[in-house]
C-alpha cells in the first residue's frame, strides 16, 4: 500500500469520504500516524534486512547501510556465515573476509513523506498500519469517537503479538518431561 491508500482506507474505517480532496486535507496528520506504526511495528517486531556492503580492508562501516542500524544480527559472504567483531560506538565491523559481505541487520524505518511511498516493512504488516491510523484518529475525536479508538489500537496490539509469536516460533517442539 502506499501512503495514500493507507489514508484512503483509514478514512473510509472512519466512514469520512475518501476521495483525492479528503485524502490531502488529512494528509499531514495521518502520514504522522502512519510513521509511527512503522517504526513501532519494525522495533516490536525485530524486524531484519539485509544490505551488501563492500569491505575496505577488512572493515565494514554500517553508517554507509542504506538504513539506520540499530542492531547488527549477522554476517556472511556468499551465504555462508563469517566471524566478525562490532563496535557499537562506531558503527565499524572487523570481518575475517574480503570484498563484499551480506550485512543482516535491525533497523529504522524511512520515514512515509510523498503519496506514493511504500512502507519500509513487509505487505503483510500495511492492514496493521490502517488499523492504527484509525484507532489513533479515533482517539482524537469527541468521547463518542473515543470509545472506538480502544478496539482498533487493542486490535493492532494483538495482531502485532501474534505475529511476533509466529516469528519467534521455528517450529520444532521441546520435550520438557
Amino acid at each position: 500500500m502506499t501512503l495514500n491508500e493507507i489514508i484512503a482506507a483509514a478514512l473510509s474505517e472512519l466512514g469520512r469520504g475518501h476521495d483525492a480532496k479528503s485524502v490531502e486535507r488529512y494528509r499531514d496528520k495521518f502520514m504522522r500516524y502512519a510513521n509511527d506504526a512503522v517504526t513501532d511495528l519494525a522495533l516490536s517486531l525485530g524486524l531484519v534486512r539485509m544490505d551488501k556492503v563492500n569491505l575496505s580492508g577488512s572493515t565494514a562501516d554500517l553508517k554507509k547501510l542504506c538504513r539506520e542500524c540499530i542492531k547488527l544480527t549477522s554476517v556472511t559472504q556468499d551465504g555462508m556465515p563469517v566471524r566478525y567483531l562490532y563496535s557499537e560506538a562506531s558503527q565499524i565491523v572487523s570481518v575475517r573476509a574480503k570484498g563484499q559481505v551480506e550485512v543482516y541487520y535491525r533497523y529504522i524505518p524511512k520515514k512515509l513523506f510523498s503519496p506514493s511511498d511504500v512502507p519500509d516493512v513487509p505487505e503483510y504488516l500495511h492492514g496493521l498500519i490502517v488499523m492504527y491510523v484509525t484507532g489513533r484518529e479515533r482517539m482524537s475525536g469527541d468521547t463518542s469517537t473515543q470509545k472506538g479508538a480502544d478496539s482498533y489500537l487493542s486490535l493492532y496490539e494483538i495482531e502485532k503479538n501474534r505475529i511476533k509469536l509466529s516469528m519467534e516460533h521455528d517450529g520444532t517442539i521441546e520435550n520438557k518431561w
